[in-house]
């Protein structure tokens, strides 16, 4: 009985520092928006050069982004979900001197690339509710145009 507490109570404290460790990822020291409703070309939509230049997020905006997403792999990232042209993106030092940079696009996707270990995380957010990003209906809509 001893032996399960102390593995219960092992597993419980290796799952609270792995969470630590999620929520200091995204503890941003400075955040900085270089390209703001910028129009890519890469996905065969109707969305335009002018339509995304409505798509233009806060700092704030981003930050609560990255908070509310979940991680998703990166085959979801480019064939699951779908892909808008509309993106932000910039550069980030987290509060621990970890440098990147970061992209989010219309659709609710986006992306975390740190300079020092060239590795990249996807992200999704679907509790983003912001009017910036599209439904899954706005979608559809604008692609049958």
């Amino acid at each position: 009985m001893v032996k399960f507490i102390l593995l219960f109570f092992f597993t419980l404290l290796a799952s609270c520092s792995a969470m630590n460790n999620i929520s200091k990822e995204f503890d941003f020291k400075t955040i900085n928006v270089e390209n703001n409703g910028f129009f890519s070309g890469y996905i065969s939509s109707n969305e335009t050069v002018e339509f995304c230049k409505s798509f233009v997020l806060k700092k704030t905006e981003i930050i609560s982004f990255f908070k509310k997403s979940r991680r998703v792999t990166y085959r979801e990232f480019s064939h699951d979900l779908t892909a808008s042209n509309c993106y932000t993106s910039g550069i980030f030092i987290t509060s621990e001197g970890l440098k990147g940079t970061w992209k989010i696009d219309r659709a609710r996707r986006g992306l975390i690339n740190f300079n020092s270990s060239n590795k990249t995380q996807y992200y999704y957010c679907a509790a983003c509710k912001n009017g910036l990003f599209y439904d899954l209906c706005d979608i559809e809509c604008i692609n049958k145009q």
